[in-house]
């Protein structure tokens, strides 16, 4: 119900879309629809006090035109948002594209050096070539999520269906961010509950990637706590929880938690880098491997996040 009035929230449809209110698809489809009620309002008077044919099928046939054009302004409306959208996806995909090659050869032209000249050089100059590198992974790694965001959206990602262990998934994820989690003082336990049975139907690099993010964001925005995974199945789906005791995430801020470029209000003072693509690209692998994913959080106390996936049928 409350995804139903969002989408007639002319506004914020405004102010997302970037265009005027009256240029909306909601406020478009509204006008529409008014059209239609004044018209079957305007058609019943006309043939109760009109006895003439001929003043029927005038009426009638002017309510039509104006049905028409309010439709076509509506068509064409959603056609250029498409077109825009588009034209969009396309030139991230070529500007990212553009954009790897001369991050690659900085990325080999700095390890080259360092793996040649790390015992030789000065060390003002070596850290210079060592910071040179970090901020040059991360654009690389900015670059390679908004080729996945378009490849994502276009359904062009990739993804297989094949079947494989969530587990050795998970304690994988695990071993990897074990220095990540010792640096924030974090604990990671294991949970699971499908008696040696979680195998699933997905692909099992996205859902790494999936995990990965999960865990990792569970470790920077947690001090000194704890982090609890817990697997479990269920009717014909296995499903992954990812439960920390960190920062949680404010109420109002909750509903675009799944949006591109969302990062919370409260994340300022854990002074992490990050996209605010991770979450996104993650719901949507999921939901492309005919999977469910949604969170629960309270400020103050933490968050926990889940995924649930087709389990395999050994």
């Amino acid at each position: 119900m409350l995804g139903f009035v969002n989408d007639f929230n002319i506004k914020k449809q405004a102010e997302e879309l970037e265009v005027s209110v009256w240029q909306t698809p909601g406020f478009l489809f509204s006008v529409m629809g008014l059209i239609i009620m004044a018209a079957m309002i305007l058609v019943y008077f006309v043939s109760s006090y009109y006895n003439s044919p001929e003043i029927l099928v005038i009426s009638e046939t002017a309510i039509v035109i104006i049905m028409f054009i309010i439709g076509s302004s509506l068509i064409k409306s959603i056609e250029a948002f498409t077109e825009t959208n588009k034209m969009k996806s396309e030139f991230v995909s070529i500007a990212s594209h553009q954009l790897k090659t001369p991050l690659s050869e900085i990325k080999w032209g700095t390890e080259l050096f360092l793996s040649k000249h790390k015992e030789d050089a000065e060390k003002d100059f070596l850290n210079f070539v060592e910071k040179i590198s970090k901020s040059n992974s991360k654009m690389i790694g900015l670059v390679n999520n908004l080729l996945n965001i378009t490849r994502v959206s276009q359904k062009k990602f990739g993804l297989k269906k094949e079947q494989f262990n969530i587990l050795e998934i998970i304690n994988r994820a695990i071993h990897e961010n074990k220095i990540l989690a010792k640096t924030k003082s974090v604990e990671i336990n294991l949970t699971d509950t499908t008696k040696n049975n979680s195998a699933v139907v997905g692909d099992s690099r996205g859902i790494k990637a999936v995990v990965d993010n999960l865990l990792s964001n569970a470790i920077k925005f947690t001090e000194k706590g704890k982090i609890e995974i817990n697997i479990i199945s269920e009717e014909n789906k296995i499903t992954a929880c990812v439960k920390d005791s960190g920062v949680g995430i404010p109420k109002n801020e909750q509903g675009r938690v799944f949006q591109k470029f969302f990062r919370g209000s409260n994340e300022a003072r854990f002074k992490t880098e990050g996209t605010g693509l991770g979450l996104y690209l993650a719901k949507n692998i999921v939901e492309q491997c005919s999977g469910k994913m949604w969170f629960k959080s309270k400020e103050g106390e933490g968050s926990t996040f889940c995924f649930s996936l087709p389990a395999a049928n050994l």
